[in-house]
This record gives C-alpha cells, sequence and structure tokens, in this order.
C-alpha cells in the first residue's frame, strides 16, 4: 500500500504492478470503450495511486531510453488524469474542474524530477508532442472523457510500445467515435481537428492516416472519401 511505500517497503516496479492492478480492477470494456469505475475506487488504492505519481515524478526521465521516457510520459499522465478525477469526484466531465468549462490541464499538478512543476498541458504538449514527432501519441494519453481514446487497461511499457501504439491507433480510427461514414459522408473525432497538424496538416492527412488504420466496411468508405464533413467529441466522462 501507499504507507508501505514511503517507508521504502514497496519497490518502484512494486508500484508499477500496483497500477497495473488498479487499471485492471477498474477498467471495464463496453461496446469497445474502456469505462473507469471511479465510484468504486477505495480510498487505500487512491493512496496507492498518488504514491505511484509521487514514485514517478522522483524518478523523472533521465538515462531512460526514448521509448522508456515515452512510456514515462503516458503513465504519468494517466494516472495524475485519474488521480484529479477522483480528487474531485462525483463530477460530469473533466471539463467542468476550470473555470469556464476549460478543465484542469493546465494546473502545475505535477513536480518532476530534471524538470520541475508541470501541468497535464506541459506533459502532453510541452513534453510528447514537443519531443516526438508521433500522431499516436493521442491514443495514448487519457482525457477521462467518453470520446477520448481508450485509456489501457494495464500500464504503457517501452517493450511493447509500438505495438500498444498501433493496436491503440486501430481500435479508435475503427470506433464510430473516432471515424464513422453514414450516406457517405465522413464524421470524424475532433481530436483529428483539434491537432491537424499531426496528422498530416489537413483533411487530406487526416484521411490518409485513418486509412493505415481502417478495417472491413470503414476501409471500404475512407478509400475514396477526399473531405470530412464533421468533427464531433464527447466531453462526459468516461465512467462505468
Amino acid at each position: 500500500n501507499a504507507l508501505a511505500f514511503q517507508r521504502g517497503d514497496i519497490s518502484f516496479q512494486g508500484l508499477m504492478v500496483l497500477f497495473g492492478d488498479f487499471l485492471n480492477d477498474y477498467i471495464t470494456e463496453t461496446d469497445g470503450i474502456n469505462f473507469v469505475a471511479y465510484g468504486d475506487v477505495t480510498e487505500e488504492d487512491h493512496q496507492a495511486l498518488k504514491a505511484y505519481i509521487a514514485a514517478l515524478e522522483s524518478q523523472g526521465v533521465e538515462g531512460l531510453s526514448e521509448d522508456e521516457a515515452m512510456a514515462f510520459w503516458f503513465n504519468l499522465y494517466n494516472a495524475a488524469t485519474i488521480d484529479v478525477i477522483l480528487d474531485n469526484y462525483p463530477l460530469e466531465s473533466i471539463r467542468s474542474l476550470g473555470a469556464l468549462n476549460r478543465g484542469p490541464w493546465d494546473r502545475k499538478i505535477l513536480n518532476v524530477t530534471g524538470v520541475g512543476e508541470m501541468s497535464l498541458n506541459d506533459v502532453e504538449h510541452g513534453t510528447l508532442r514537443a519531443t516526438w514527432n508521433e500522431p499516436r501519441i493521442h491514443y495514448a494519453v487519457n482525457c477521462a472523457s467518453f470520446g477520448c481514446p481508450n485509456l489501457m487497461d494495464r500500464p504503457w511499457e517501452a517493450e511493447t510500445l509500438e505495438a500498444d501504439l498501433a493496436a491503440a491507433a486501430s481500435a479508435y480510427v475503427n470506433h464510430p467515435r473516432g471515424f464513422r461514414v453514414e450516406d457517405g459522408k465522413v464524421t470524424a473525432s475532433k481530436i483529428y481537428n483539434w491537432y491537424k497538424e499531426d496528422f498530416g496538416g489537413d483533411q487530406s492527412g487526416i484521411l490518409e492516416h485513418a486509412r493505415q488504420y481502417a478495417e472491413g466496411d470503414l476501409a471500404d468508405d475512407l478509400a475514396n472519401a477526399t473531405k470530412i464533413n464533421s468533427f464531433e467529441y464527447n466531453w462526459n466522462l468516461n465512467e462505468g
């Protein structure tokens, strides 16, 4: 538990296992979406999550390989987001945690060794997107919303990073909240519009990205698509 970690009885690897157990225990998949049972999280497990975040902050990324560092930031972002939700639970949307529905993303809620105070936006935009030219970052960091790519049910690890990024991209692109085509009209997640510079810079680039992962009927529908007719996003809490 968290107190044992503070006494030095639980190793960092042990905390990684605890985080994995946390994700496995509280995430359930329904119709292709991973939901989190925030209301079921025990106080002990919440404190263990805080201990895991503190361990990541203390460790920092110095000496890590590129893949290890990317996995580190994914895990820190996701764990911190879950922690913010639990600290303010119950709520309908993460956006309600900031003035004018701006959410918690600019708050300096982290203090990472070698970097200093950081917000979730600092992790995602100032670190991950600024360091790696990798659009699939958007499939790895989870903003606790229905419209977001899935929160993975286990921690990110360097050894499986490429396979997990490919799987996460495929899962989102092929889900209706990522892409869908109805009566010849393409609807895509607003993520692709918000961050179009990461997906080729325009609708043509976004569609080309989607075609890399689209399967079955979606692949057929996107094969000759030339425009995206609308963008949608659901900010409701990814609670189940």
